[in-house]
């Protein structure tokens, strides 16, 4: 059973929500904390990372639970635990409230994307999982952008004080995206009995586990935005570093533009191949960045860059939906939430060994910062390469092969 209409609206206005306030204060965490505490940045960068490595393990714990409970339930109950992790941070008087916070704010971020595919996939069905996660994409592309040009504003017309006043509308944003999520009817539910045996099926499903390893070296291509070009940019090329800032915005709004259109124009490739497309993409976009820093001229430098971007945001549009509909179909339906959160994983992997890695690279050459990422992106197709000719057509196919059936069969 999917969602009704109205159900599938509240969905959307709960991603809209959620994402704007996440939007406007997440991004200035660090820059918060740092303002409105006597911590040390040495000392607040160190608890957000330790928060980080302790919350990796807890994320087959949430899929678990997610099999138990249902997707709708721990939902819910994430955006709960994100209310309260940054209420949290009003309140920082040293490192105890911190540490409970950041945990808090770190766990609720495992649940979120441990949960969130899989409720998608009860509210959709099969047939509508590629075209659903490509608009929630673009939702949560647009709303990302909106959020974080209200920070910017914020934290330009009211210092700190406007800093709170994010972080205030973060919460609030929390709790109504909740309460909306609650509201949505239909889906699986549930469930009163899970089988036995989920987690060694898992270990031996070697195509589920490739599938996870070609994303985890797919995610990298979206550290390259945020991690890395700033630095690049400032280090490497002629340019200010003010153009890597300019260059992330458009990448945000271009995600959001591109992604309707890249899914149309892909729809009728399996989703292993779309993937490849993507990582296909990522790899243009290395060429150009790293192309950037070999001119003297700041024009070319300049259209190098932004052309890189533009890739950047192509790639992120064909690869995320088909990697994350893929994750879904390919799981048994009774043991979904964890062979997901085993599969979300990776995304934890890549932001927690990104900076270090990105970090060491950017101290060596520009050179060795794009041959590494170079080899992430073409690592990932090979593998995802190697799944097309394993993966059935009932799985790595965009619409199954009864629904298209049923639509060839219908009168005119």
């Amino acid at each position: 059973m999917t969602a009704a209409p109205a159900g599938r609206r509240r969905l959307f206005v709960a991603v809209l929500v959620d994402t704007v306030g996440a939007g406007a204060f997440f991004p200035l965490t660090f820059l918060y904390l740092s303002e409105t505490t006597d911590i040390p940045l040495a000392r607040l960068g160190l608890v957000i990372t330790v928060a980080s490595l302790v919350g990796l393990p807890v994320t087959p714990l949430i899929g678990q639970l997610v099999d138990r409970f249902g997707a709708q339930r721990v939902l819910v109950a994430q955006t709960v635990v994100a209310a309260a992790g940054f209420s949290f941070y009003f309140h920082v008087t040293g490192l105890g409230v911190l540490v409970c916070g950041v945990a808090l704010v770190t766990l609720s971020d495992r649940m979120y994307w441990a949960t969130w595919p899989v409720f998608v996939g009860e509210q959709v069905g099969e047939e509508g999982l590629d075209r659903w996660y490509s608009t929630v994409n673009m939702v949560k592309s647009a709303s990302l952008a909106a959020g974080g040009a209200l920070g910017a504003a914020a934290l330009a017309t009211g210092g700190t004080d406007g800093l709170r006043v994010m972080l205030a509308v973060n919460i609030a944003s929390s709790l109504i995206a909740g309460a909306l999520f609650l509201s949505v009817r239909g889906g699986q539910g549930t469930r009163a009995a899970v089988p036995r045996g989920g987690w060694p099926a898992l270990l031996r499903d070697g195509r589920y586990l490739q599938l996870t390893f070609a994303n985890t070296l797919l995610t990298f291509g979206w550290l390259i935005p945020s991690l890395v070009l700033p630095l690049y940019v400032a280090r490497y090329t002629v340019l200010a570093v003010w153009v890597a800032a300019s260059a992330l915005t458009v990448k945000m709004v271009l995600a959001a533009v591109l992604q309707s259109l890249v899914t149309a124009r892909l729809g009728v490739l399996r989703r292993t191949t779309t993937a490849i497309v993507g990582a296909g993409f990522f790899l243009v976009a290395i060429v150009l960045l790293a192309c950037a820093s070999a001119v003297t001229g700041t024009a070319a430098a300049v259209a190098l860059v932004f052309g890189g971007v533009v890739f950047l945001a192509l790639g992120e549009t064909a690869a995320g939906p088909a990697a994350s509909s893929l994750s879904v179909a390919a799981a048994p339906p009774a043991w979904r939430g964890r062979y997901v959160a085993v599969f979300q994983m990776s995304w934890s992997i890549s932001n927690i060994g990104g900076p270090a890695i990105a970090g060491a690279l950017l101290a060596t050459s520009a050179l060795a910062v794009w041959q590494v990422f170079a080899a992430f992106a073409g690592g990932a197709a090979i593998v995802l390469f190697l799944l097309h000719q394993r993966f059935p057509a009932e799985i790595d196919e965009k619409t199954p092969p009864r629904a298209k059936t049923a639509r060839q069969s219908a009168p005119a």
